[in-house]
Order: C-alpha cells, then structure tokens, then sequence
C-alpha cells in the first residue's frame, strides 16, 4: 500500500511558507500539533482525492473545525482597460467538523476541494484557535474530449489543480510538434478548459502538453527545477470528413455593464456586433425638452506615441415626450468592439446614462478555396482596444500564425496571408489574448489564450473560426 508525500509544516515551512494564517484565524496559543493526511492507493493527490486525516495530543472531547487554506484573487484590471497581471490574498475556508476522542485523537476525512493546485495547509482550528496543522500537494489533472474526428472537430483539454504559483499558473498545448497556444485558470481557482479544432492529414496526431510559465512550452522538462509537474500526452485520430464551416463566431458570453445613471433609462439589448438595432427608454426627463443622444468612444493609439483619450459623438437630437419620456431606436455605430456610453444630454448637462457592449463579429473570408498561394482576406468588425481584447491571434493549421490589432482602425481588421498546404481543408483559427501588461514578471502577451472562455481577463470574449480548402 503507498500513501501520498505527507506534508507536516513543520518538516516543509519553506514550501508552504506562502499560505501564512489569514488575520481570521488566531494564533496558537502552543506549539501545533501534526496532522498526518493519508490516501491509501496513490502517490499523487488530485482534486476530490479522500483523504484520511489523524492527529494526536489534542484537547479531549472537542468540536473542532477543519479549514482549507487557500488563496482568493485573479487577473486584475485598472480603469476597465489597464491588464495589471495577477495578485491574490489568503483566506482559509471551512472543510468540515470533526469531533476529538477522549484520548485527544482526531480521526476525520474529507475530499480534497476544487481548487487551485499546489501546497495547502490544512489547520484545525478549535473555536477559531489553531491546535493542529498539516499540509498536501494536490497535482494537476488533464484529460482530452473526443480522442477522434475528422478536420474541424472541436476539441476540449479540460484541466484541474492550475496553481497560482507563477511557475504552476500555465500550460502550453502543442499539436504534432507546433504551439497552439496557453493554458491559465487564474480567475476560476485551478478549473478551466481549453479549447482548440483537429486538423491535419487522416491519421493520428499527437497532443502534448508541456510546462511553460511565459506561455511557450518548456521542453528539456526533466532539467527543470519544477520537473516534478505533469506534461501528459495525447493522441488525436483525424478520420475522413470535414467538420469545418468556413467561418463562424463562438458564443458571446453575457458582458458585464455599469449601472445605468438617471431615472430609468435602458438599451435593449445591451450588446451585439456594430450596427445592431437597439432600442433606447429613459423616463424621469424634463417634459418637452431638446435633448442629444451622445455616443461615448476611445480614440487614440497605443503605438503612434499621441496617446488615447475618450471621445464623444453626438447620434441624434430628440424632443422628450410630455410626460418626461423618451423612446427611440437608434443602429449602434461602426466602432471599437467593447463598452461604449449613449448619454442623454441637455447641453452640457448629463441627464440620463446607459452602456452597451459591441461584439466582435465576422464580415467574411474570401475567397473559400482555391490553389495554394491563394491570397486570402479575413474581415471583421468590432475588435475591442483595451490591453485584453485590442488583438486577435491567429493560428494556422493549429501553428502560430501572427497577430491582428484593431484600435487603431477603430475595431475594423483586415488580415491578408497566403493560403498553404497539401490539398483539403485547412483551419485558422483566431483566439483572445492579452496585448501588454506588466513587464519583468509572467508575460503572457500577444499569444494564443486557449482557456478564453473561462479565464480570460477582463471581458471573455469568444474565439473565431474559419477554413479554407486548398484545392488541387
């Protein structure tokens, strides 16, 4: 029978020095006493491992609490477009209650949560005093759905145990030797899946997932000084077919808005690509009044050295109603993808204000097909500008492929490349990412984010899919 790696702080206060008490838990009022954790079958621990958990020397015929502890955080942004990277706080969290023996024994069990991966401690805690502590490894888990499928399959990498340790934040998915892209779940304690499409000839292809904390996969792994983190293989069986539309937009996901300012006032709906018919309400105006609808923008660019500043326009000059409503349908502007303000304004003055979100959404690729060397154009309309959703990356074939940024052109992106390959289908693919952010740290900028529908910062904004057939 094996048991897992025992982890007793007081034999590992170095590595479990970064899960110091939160200032809800009291300090000790003696030494603590060592909680022994046990799984018996395995070497390893993963989330909803059971785990036997014993301690001795403890006050007799007590009701005591076991506290998972942890972190709490995520990616964080500033001003709704600044990326500032990472920054999490400890907390502790409550696993279960236990009662010790008359002999001071503990005897509990408990299934390790769905978490970030890593180092935990696990302290019980009487009446908010710590007596007892111990400590576990929990190690990553991936696994791959569907194993087979013709071109264009969707294919998910769903993973469990992402640390928030920057060295056990991120995984890389290489196909056939290529770099598709990186993995995080940052934002969604250690949980998150990652997202990608088969391709390549009839035939198995091989999926590796490496460490690479920059976003690049780490290879001579065995050399590393965290070697002892998992990089699992896989094998993906192309079958005849395709499964591949020529071009298609995910799912949008619902987008977080302000609150509207001013006496009732909506959009309906609160997000669609540019030139969605909208409806705008506000009651509570001034009876009779000439007001403007003013739309609310960003300008600028990030490289030009000039700089970015907001800007408004106005859309259209209105009469409020006699009893101080105002109803009217308005075509949202060709603009930058992202949120935007319709402002109700009597002069200078702000009466009413409300937000809507444009999509990014697909004008065409043409042509669909056509001989390799085919020059081809990709189209869309309403690329955002912030640092997290101001750029798409594009892969080909599951490869690297470049990057395409939309501020300065106003969401409007125009992507030329030369088709290539053997004849058939062949995928791009165009993924979220993050632009720029802090620098001296984890950068992960301006590659493919994987895990966008889940963990990406700021808006999850969705991927978008295309094929072109390279005939003969």
């Amino acid at each position: 029978m094996m048991f897992p790696r025992v982890l007793l702080l007081i034999a590992c206060a170095t590595a479990c020095r970064a899960a110091q008490s939160p200032s809800t838990v009291k300090k000790p009022a003696a030494p603590l006493q060592a909680v022994q954790l046990k799984h018996p079958g395995s070497e390893k621990v993963f989330v909803g491992t059971g785990i036997d958990a014993t301690a001795e020397g403890l006050p007799p015929g007590r009701k005591v609490d076991l506290l998972w502890k942890t972190v709490d955080g995520g990616w964080v942004i500033e001003d709704y477009f600044h990326f500032r990277g990472k920054k999490f706080t400890e907390t502790a969290k409550p696993l279960a209650r236990a009662e010790t023996d008359d002999n001071g024994r503990l005897f509990a069990h408990f299934k390790i949560p769905e978490d970030y991966g890593g180092v935990h401690e696990l302290v019980v805690s009487d009446n908010g005093t710590p007596i007892a502590q111990g400590g576990v490894e929990v190690t990553q888990t991936f696994e791959i759905h569907p194993t087979e499928g013709p071109v264009g399959t969707p294919i998910e990498v769903r993973v469990n145990g992402l640390g928030w340790r920057t060295m056990e934040s991120t995984w890389v998915i290489n196909w056939d030797n290529q770099e598709v892209g990186w993995i995080s779940a940052t934002d969604t304690h250690g949980t998150a899946t990652a997202r990608l499409r088969a391709s390549g000839a009839v035939g198995q292809h091989h999926v590796r997932v490496l460490t690479g904390y920059m976003g690049q996969g780490y290879l001579n792994h065995e050399q590393a000084p965290n070697a002892y983190l998992p990089r699992p293989a896989f094998t993906f069986r192309v079958t005849p077919g395709n499964a591949a539309p020529a071009a298609y937009a995910e799912p949008y996901a619902k987008q977080p808005v302000p609150t509207s300012e001013g006496a009732g006032v909506s959009v309906t709906p609160t997000q669609g690509p540019v030139t969605t018919r909208a409806m705008l309400k506000a009651g509570g105006l001034p009876a009779s009044a000439r007001v403007s609808l003013v739309w609310g923008t960003w300008e600028g660019s990030r490289v030009s050295g000039n700089g970015f500043a907001p800007k408004e326009t106005e859309l259209k000059k209105l009469e409020v109603g006699a009893d101080g409503r105002l109803e009217v349908p308005l075509d949202i502007p060709d603009d930058l993808g992202g949120l935007h303000t319709l402002s109700i304004r009597s002069g200078d003055r702000m009466l009413a204000r409300t937000y809507f979100v444009i999509e990014t959404s697909i004008v065409s690729i043409s042509p669909k097909s056509g001989p390799a060397g085919t020059p081809v154009t990709i189209h869309l309309k309403g690329v955002g500008w912030t640092d997290y959703d101001n750029i798409y990356i594009a892969t080909y074939d599951n490869g690297y492929m470049g990057y395409a940024c939309g501020f300065n052109s106003r969401g409007d992106v125009v992507v030329n490349f030369t088709a290539a390959g053997v004849p058939g289908v062949h995928l791009i693919d165009f993924y979220p990412g993050i632009y720029q952010g802090p620098e001296g740290s984890q950068q992960l900028y301006r590659l493919p984010q994987l895990t966008y529908a889940d963990d990406h910062p700021g808006n999850h904004i969705p991927a978008l899919r295309f094929a072109f057939e390279v005939t003969r």
